[in-house]
C-alpha cells in the first residue's frame, strides 16, 4: 500500500472513531431503531430469506433491533465469528441466547452454533463509506476477505452515521464495495452516484 494512502486511511479512521467514541449509548440505540426501520422497509430485506449481520458494539451503528426484528420475521439470521487472522465465518443463531462476547469482546455466535451461512442480505460495519459505495473497515481485512469469497451471493449493505459518509474515501483494489449504504437520512444504492453525473 502506498505510504500516503496508508496515512490517509489511518488519519480518517482516527478522526471518525474519535467522533464515534463520543456518542452516548442512548444515541446509538436511537439510530439503531432508525436503521432497523429503514432496512426492514427495503425490498431487498423483504425478499431475503437470510439476514447476515454484525453484532454492534463500541459505538457502532446499533444492529440489535434489526437482529431481533429479523428473528421475529422468521428470517434465518447469521452473525460472524472470528476463526483466525482476517478469517471469519457467519453462523446461524436462533435467539439472542446464542450470542456471547468473543474476539476482542465482540459479540459472536456460541461454539454450538455450527450452521454456516454464505448468502442473503448482509449488513456490514465500517469506519467510513462514500457515495461511490467504497467502504473503509477497521484494518483487519475480515469483511474484505469474506466478501471476496462470497460477495456474489449477498446484497452488501453498509450502515453509517452521517459523519461516516464522505463524498470520497481512500480505497485500494482489495477493498470490497457495497450495494447499498444507509445513513439516518439516506438510502444510497449502487449506481446512484453515476446517475447523478448523467
Amino acid at each position: 500500500m502506498p505510504t500516503d494512502l496508508c496515512e490517509a486511511k489511518r488519519m480518517l479512521r482516527k478522526e471518525i472513531l474519535s467522533k464515534r467514541r463520543h456518542l452516548g449509548e442512548e444515541i446509538c440505540q436511537t439510530f439503531g431503531r432508525q436503521f432497523a426501520e429503514r432496512i426492514v422497509g427495503l425490498d431487498e430485506y423483504k425478499a431475503a430469506d437470510t439476514i447476515l449481520c454484525y453484532a454492534s458494539c463500541k459505538g457502532e451503528a446499533d444492529t440489535w433491533k434489526l437482529i431481533e426484528k429479523a428473528l421475529e420475521d422468521g428470517k434465518r439470521v447469521a452473525l460472524p465469528r472470528v476463526t483466525g487472522p482476517a478469517e471469519m465465518h457467519f453462523y446461524k443463531i436462533t435467539s439472542m441466547k446464542d450470542v456471547a462476547p468473543g474476539y476482542y469482546d465482540i459479540p459472536e455466535p456460541l461454539e454450538n452454533c455450527q450452521e454456516e451461512v454464505f448468502e442473503g442480505f448482509l449488513v456490514v460495519p465500517g469506519t467510513a463509506f462514500d457515495r461511490q459505495m467504497h467502504r473503509m473497515g477497521y484494518g483487519g481485512g475480515f469483511y474484505d476477505v469474506w466478501l471476496k469469497r462470497h460477495g456474489s451471493h449477498v446484497t452488501a449493505c453498509g450502515l453509517a452515521y452521517d459523519f461516516q459518509l464522505r463524498n470520497e474515501i481512500p480505497f485500494e483494489r482489495h477493498d470490497r464495495m457495497m450495494n447499498i449504504v444507509i445513513t439516518p437520512d439516506e438510502v444510497i444504492r449502487k449506481g446512484d452516484a453515476a446517475d447523478d453525473n448523467d
